[in-house]
């Protein structure tokens, strides 16, 4: 019995055997199959690699490709053979009112450019121009050489919208007198000792636009004193706000191609010694302030002095009052001026002081 038992079991193991071997023999093939087959594993993962290392190349190459058109472009070979924009010095243009009437129109075409701007580049005929806030530029008065300046751009608001081309809300550029326009001739707002009815009825703006009468919507070319610069034919006409009664704090508006500054163009509060005073010496807000003014009013007060609000007769003359258009608050004679030093003061209306009017182009 032993015996038999035994047997049966060698039997039982051999029959394991075969079976063990059989399912090893079954799973080396599939892993064969799997491993080395068509659809294998390896290569399945050598045509991943393939791929990825082709999409690589593809990248690096258009990677190349616009390094290329860029080095092109930088040594002006690039764009279909065009040249790169010559960048032109503000000094080359200092006078050249053609040329800056050109930029003015390309910059109205751009939303992006605000009254709190501080650097416009524009290109035009392949020439890159730049221009900033506080650039000095060049007209002739009378044949004689006057300095002007950036006050700021998109800051005035235009009577004629489609003086550019298009419609447009703004005048592109700002310019102030910085050398008395008149030179040492000293001017009068009014010829008598009144500021009744304000700016738009003033002696001064009918003889610096050439109005015959006060009319605050009067257009047509300028005329009077501005008739005697190099640059009429590109100033434009815009809208200025002014206050009629000096102790009123309710404004008009008055379109003008030549005009002078209100207190809140170059202040940003009223004198601290005068509570009344909510700009300057004005009862009102004329206006906003100007670019230039708001960088350069450095937190002093409009009844100090500020070296940076100096206005000449030249660029070596001598230094004096220069007129603003607001009314003093505080009597019906008075206009408001900027002292010599840079301070805020007023004086009579009748009086002779400074000519440094505003304009746009």
């Amino acid at each position: 019995m032993k015996e038999k038992f035994s047997q049966k079991q060698s039997g039982i193991t051999l029959v394991a055997l075969v079976v063990t071997i059989v399912v090893l023999l079954i799973l080396a093939g599939i892993t064969i199959m799997y491993t080395m087959g068509d659809n294998s594993i390896f290569k399945k993962s050598q045509e991943a690699k393939n791929k990825t290392d082709e999409a690589i190349k593809n990248e690096q190459e258009y990677m190349n490709s616009i390094d290329n058109m860029v080095n092109e472009y930088l040594n002006e070979t690039g764009n279909g053979g065009a040249t790169r924009p010559e960048e032109v010095p503000i000094e080359n243009i200092k006078a050249d009112w053609a040329t800056i009437e050109k930029i003015a129109k390309e910059m109205a075409k751009d939303d992006t450019i605000t009254s709190e701007t501080e650097k416009v580049m524009v290109i035009i005929d392949n020439k890159k121009y730049t221009i900033s806030v506080g650039d000095i530029f060049e007209v002739e008065y009378n044949g004689e050489v006057r300095r002007v300046r950036v006050l700021g751009f998109k800051h005035d608001d235009l009577v004629d919208k489609t003086v550019y081309g298009g419609t447009h809300e703004k005048a592109s550029i700002s310019f102030e007198f910085l050398d008395f326009m008149t030179g040492d001739t000293y001017m009068s707002i009014n010829e008598t000792n009144t500021n009744e009815n304000g700016w738009g009825a003033t002696q001064m703006r009918k003889d610096l636009n050439g109005y015959t009468t006060s009319n605050a919507t009067q257009s047509g070319a300028i005329g009077g004193l501005g008739a005697n610069l190099n640059n009429k034919s590109y100033i434009k006409q815009v809208k200025k706000t002014y206050i009629p009664t000096y102790n009123n704090a309710s404004t008009s508006t008055c379109n003008d191609y030549l005009w002078l500054l209100s207190c809140s163009e170059v202040w940003s509060k009223g004198r601290s010694d005068y509570s009344e005073a909510a700009y300057g010496l004005a009862i009102a807000k004329e206006g906003d302030q100007y670019k230039w003014y708001k960088d350069h009013e450095g937190g002093i007060d409009p009844s100090a002095a500020n070296s940076n609000f100096v206005k000449k007769t030249s660029s070596s003359g001598s230094a004096n009052r220069w007129w603003l258009r607001s009314l003093h608050y505080d009597n019906s004679s008075s206009f408001c001026d900027v002292y010599s030093d840079g301070n805020s003061t007023t004086g009579w209306a009748n009086y002779i002081y400074g000519v440094a009017p505003g304009f746009c182009i």
